[in-house]
Protein backbone atom coordinates (compact mmCIF):
# COMPACT_ATOMS: atom_id res chain seq x y z
CA UNK A 1 0.00 0.00 0.00
CA UNK A 2 2.69 2.33 0.84
CA UNK A 3 5.00 1.36 -2.28
CA UNK A 4 1.68 2.63 -4.20
CA UNK A 5 1.82 6.01 -2.43
CA UNK A 6 5.11 6.61 -3.38
CA UNK A 7 4.82 5.64 -6.65
CA UNK A 8 1.61 7.63 -6.74
CA UNK A 9 3.19 10.72 -5.42
CA UNK A 10 6.61 10.19 -8.08
CA UNK A 11 4.26 9.65 -11.00
CA UNK A 12 2.25 13.41 -9.96
CA UNK A 13 6.17 15.04 -9.36
CA UNK A 14 6.99 13.60 -12.91
CA UNK A 15 3.77 14.51 -14.52
CA UNK A 16 4.03 17.82 -12.59
CA UNK A 17 7.65 18.60 -14.27
CA UNK A 18 6.87 17.30 -17.65
CA UNK A 19 4.34 20.14 -17.73
CA UNK A 20 6.44 22.41 -16.31
CA UNK A 21 9.09 21.81 -19.17
CA UNK A 22 6.69 21.56 -21.74
CA UNK A 23 5.69 25.42 -20.60
CA UNK A 24 9.10 26.77 -19.97
CA UNK A 25 9.77 25.08 -23.83
CA UNK A 26 7.05 26.51 -25.28
CA UNK A 27 7.28 29.90 -23.86
CA UNK A 28 11.29 29.77 -25.01
CA UNK A 29 9.84 28.77 -28.46
CA UNK A 30 7.24 31.59 -28.69
CA UNK A 31 9.95 33.95 -28.11
CA UNK A 32 12.80 32.33 -30.17
CA UNK A 33 10.26 32.74 -32.89
CA UNK A 34 9.54 35.92 -31.92
CA UNK A 35 13.09 37.26 -32.17
CA UNK A 36 13.63 35.66 -35.20
CA UNK A 37 10.88 37.19 -36.66
CA UNK A 38 12.03 40.31 -35.63
CA UNK A 39 14.81 39.72 -37.82
CA UNK A 40 12.53 39.37 -40.64
CA UNK A 41 11.80 42.49 -40.46
CA UNK A 42 13.73 45.55 -42.39
CA UNK A 43 13.79 48.67 -44.49
CA UNK A 44 16.19 49.19 -47.17
CA UNK A 45 16.63 52.86 -47.96
CA UNK A 46 18.90 55.43 -50.17
CA UNK A 47 21.25 57.83 -49.29
CA UNK A 48 22.22 60.62 -51.99
CA UNK A 49 24.73 63.14 -51.81
CA UNK A 50 25.81 65.35 -54.47
CA UNK A 51 28.44 68.14 -54.51
CA UNK A 52 29.66 70.49 -57.38
CA UNK A 53 33.44 71.14 -57.66
CA UNK A 54 35.34 73.07 -59.81
CA UNK A 55 37.43 71.26 -62.52
CA UNK A 56 40.81 71.02 -62.03
CA UNK A 57 42.15 69.84 -65.79
CA UNK A 58 41.20 70.75 -68.85
CA UNK A 59 42.17 69.33 -72.21
CA UNK A 60 42.30 71.84 -75.08
CA UNK A 61 42.70 70.90 -79.00
CA UNK A 62 42.68 72.37 -81.77
CA UNK A 63 42.37 70.18 -84.58
CA UNK A 64 42.53 71.89 -88.88
CA UNK A 65 42.98 69.99 -91.99
CA UNK A 66 45.09 70.82 -94.94
CA UNK A 67 45.11 69.92 -98.80
CA UNK A 68 47.23 69.75 -101.97
CA UNK A 69 48.26 67.53 -105.05
CA UNK A 70 51.55 67.52 -104.20
CA UNK A 71 52.68 65.40 -101.21
CA UNK A 72 55.71 66.87 -99.66
CA UNK A 73 54.39 70.25 -100.35
CA UNK A 74 51.03 68.91 -98.18
CA UNK A 75 53.96 67.86 -95.55
CA UNK A 76 55.58 71.13 -95.32
CA UNK A 77 52.21 72.95 -94.75
CA UNK A 78 51.63 70.75 -91.92
CA UNK A 79 55.28 71.28 -90.38
CA UNK A 80 54.64 75.14 -90.84
CA UNK A 81 51.13 74.87 -89.34
CA UNK A 82 52.24 72.71 -86.28
CA UNK A 83 54.82 75.51 -85.71
CA UNK A 84 52.88 78.67 -85.61
CA UNK A 85 50.47 76.81 -83.29
CA UNK A 86 52.79 75.51 -81.26
CA UNK A 87 54.40 78.79 -80.80
CA UNK A 88 51.21 80.65 -80.10
CA UNK A 89 50.22 78.44 -77.65
CA UNK A 90 53.63 79.05 -76.36
CA UNK A 91 53.54 83.06 -76.46
CA UNK A 92 50.09 82.63 -74.23
CA UNK A 93 52.00 80.86 -71.54
CA UNK A 94 51.88 76.90 -71.92
CA UNK A 95 55.01 74.96 -72.04
CA UNK A 96 56.54 71.77 -74.22
CA UNK A 97 54.80 69.31 -71.58
CA UNK A 98 51.30 70.54 -71.62
CA UNK A 99 51.65 70.77 -75.54
CA UNK A 100 51.27 67.16 -77.13
CA UNK A 101 50.61 66.21 -81.19
CA UNK A 102 51.58 63.78 -83.32
CA UNK A 103 51.94 63.35 -87.17
CA UNK A 104 49.28 64.52 -89.16
CA UNK A 105 46.90 61.94 -90.32
CA UNK A 106 47.43 62.05 -94.80
CA UNK A 107 45.24 59.91 -97.04
CA UNK A 108 45.21 59.80 -101.05
CA UNK A 109 41.38 60.74 -102.02
CA UNK A 110 42.27 58.85 -104.88
CA UNK A 111 41.16 55.64 -102.99
CA UNK A 112 37.72 56.57 -102.22
CA UNK A 113 36.53 59.44 -104.93
CA UNK A 114 36.95 59.38 -108.62
CA UNK A 115 39.30 61.37 -109.79
CA UNK A 116 36.83 63.78 -111.59
CA UNK A 117 35.52 64.79 -108.65
CA UNK A 118 37.80 65.91 -106.78
CA UNK A 119 40.34 68.95 -106.59
CA UNK A 120 42.90 68.02 -104.40
CA UNK A 121 44.55 64.76 -104.35
CA UNK A 122 45.86 64.65 -100.76
CA UNK A 123 44.18 65.62 -97.79
CA UNK A 124 45.76 66.08 -94.11
CA UNK A 125 44.29 66.50 -90.77
CA UNK A 126 46.17 67.31 -87.83
CA UNK A 127 44.87 67.82 -83.79
CA UNK A 128 47.40 69.63 -81.45
CA UNK A 129 46.21 69.31 -77.31
CA UNK A 130 47.36 71.15 -74.84
CA UNK A 131 46.81 69.03 -71.27
CA UNK A 132 46.97 71.88 -68.48
CA UNK A 133 45.72 72.61 -65.00
CA UNK A 134 45.72 76.66 -65.96
CA UNK A 135 42.09 76.95 -66.24
CA UNK A 136 41.73 80.56 -66.54
CA UNK A 137 44.24 80.70 -69.58
CA UNK A 138 42.39 78.38 -71.85
CA UNK A 139 38.99 80.11 -71.06
CA UNK A 140 40.75 83.06 -72.60
CA UNK A 141 42.59 81.56 -75.64
CA UNK A 142 39.42 79.68 -76.64
CA UNK A 143 37.72 82.75 -77.40
CA UNK A 144 39.87 83.95 -79.27
CA UNK A 145 42.40 81.13 -80.62
CA UNK A 146 40.32 79.88 -83.67
CA UNK A 147 40.37 83.99 -85.36
CA UNK A 148 44.34 84.48 -84.86
CA UNK A 149 44.68 81.52 -86.89
CA UNK A 150 42.41 82.31 -89.34
CA UNK A 151 44.58 85.28 -89.89
CA UNK A 152 47.68 83.19 -90.66
CA UNK A 153 45.45 81.08 -93.26
CA UNK A 154 44.33 78.29 -90.97
CA UNK A 155 41.39 77.30 -90.85
CA UNK A 156 40.84 75.61 -87.10
CA UNK A 157 38.55 74.01 -84.75
CA UNK A 158 39.08 74.34 -80.88
CA UNK A 159 37.20 72.58 -78.10
CA UNK A 160 37.90 72.40 -74.83
CA UNK A 161 36.99 69.52 -72.07
CA UNK A 162 37.16 69.63 -68.44
CA UNK A 163 37.72 67.37 -66.02
CA UNK A 164 37.83 66.63 -62.22
CA UNK A 165 41.00 64.17 -60.72
CA UNK A 166 39.77 65.27 -57.62
CA UNK A 167 37.66 62.19 -56.43
CA UNK A 168 39.47 60.82 -54.11
CA UNK A 169 39.67 63.92 -51.93
CA UNK A 170 36.11 63.80 -51.30
CA UNK A 171 34.88 60.54 -51.63
CA UNK A 172 35.19 59.61 -47.92
CA UNK A 173 33.16 63.05 -46.74
CA UNK A 174 30.34 61.91 -49.82
CA UNK A 175 30.16 58.75 -48.43
CA UNK A 176 29.50 59.70 -45.01
CA UNK A 177 26.95 61.91 -45.91
CA UNK A 178 25.01 59.62 -47.92
CA UNK A 179 24.88 57.26 -44.93
CA UNK A 180 23.71 59.88 -42.95
CA UNK A 181 21.06 60.73 -45.10
CA UNK A 182 20.04 57.26 -45.33
CA UNK A 183 19.93 56.93 -41.55
CA UNK A 184 17.42 59.88 -41.49
CA UNK A 185 15.28 58.13 -44.18
CA UNK A 186 15.19 55.09 -42.47
CA UNK A 187 14.46 57.13 -39.09
CA UNK A 188 11.21 58.76 -41.05
CA UNK A 189 10.09 55.76 -42.03
CA UNK A 190 10.31 54.03 -38.54
CA UNK A 191 8.85 57.19 -37.49
CA UNK A 192 5.72 56.76 -39.70
CA UNK A 193 5.51 52.67 -39.03
CA UNK A 194 5.48 52.79 -34.94
CA UNK A 195 8.83 51.11 -35.04
CA UNK A 196 12.51 51.65 -34.24
CA UNK A 197 15.56 51.48 -36.53
CA UNK A 198 17.78 48.62 -35.44
CA UNK A 199 21.23 47.69 -36.95
CA UNK A 200 22.66 47.92 -40.28
CA UNK A 201 22.02 44.83 -41.87
CA UNK A 202 24.10 46.05 -45.44
CA UNK A 203 25.15 48.70 -47.09
CA UNK A 204 26.18 49.19 -50.35
CA UNK A 205 27.66 52.21 -52.37
CA UNK A 206 27.09 53.36 -55.57
CA UNK A 207 28.98 54.03 -58.64
CA UNK A 208 30.66 57.86 -58.54
CA UNK A 209 28.96 60.40 -61.15
CA UNK A 210 31.17 63.31 -62.04
CA UNK A 211 28.87 65.38 -64.91
CA UNK A 212 29.11 68.82 -66.37
CA UNK A 213 26.87 71.04 -64.10
CA UNK A 214 25.03 72.09 -67.65
CA UNK A 215 26.14 72.12 -71.26
CA UNK A 216 26.64 76.32 -70.47
CA UNK A 217 29.37 75.42 -67.80
CA UNK A 218 31.43 72.54 -68.19
CA UNK A 219 34.22 73.82 -66.07
CA UNK A 220 31.77 73.04 -63.16
CA UNK A 221 31.18 69.56 -62.54
CA UNK A 222 28.82 67.54 -60.11
CA UNK A 223 29.59 64.89 -58.47
CA UNK A 224 26.96 62.08 -57.50
CA UNK A 225 26.90 59.04 -55.06
CA UNK A 226 24.08 56.90 -53.53
CA UNK A 227 24.61 54.93 -50.88
CA UNK A 228 21.67 51.83 -50.46
CA UNK A 229 21.49 50.54 -46.82
CA UNK A 230 19.36 47.82 -45.01
CA UNK A 231 18.06 48.53 -41.70
CA UNK A 232 16.88 45.96 -39.58
CA UNK A 233 13.28 46.72 -37.57
CA UNK A 234 12.62 46.77 -33.90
Amino acid sequence: MEENKCLFKKNIVLGVSLVLAALVLGIFMVCTIKTLKSYDDTVTVRGLCEKEVPADRVVLRISYSAQDNNLVNLRHAVEDNDKVIISMLKQEGFTDDEIKYTSARINDRYDSYYTSNITYRYGASQTISVFTSKMDLVGKLQKTIDADLLKKDIISSSYASYEYHGLNEIKPSMIAESLKNARSAADEFAKNSGSEIGKMRTASQGYFEVDDLDENTPQIKKVRVVSTVEYYLK
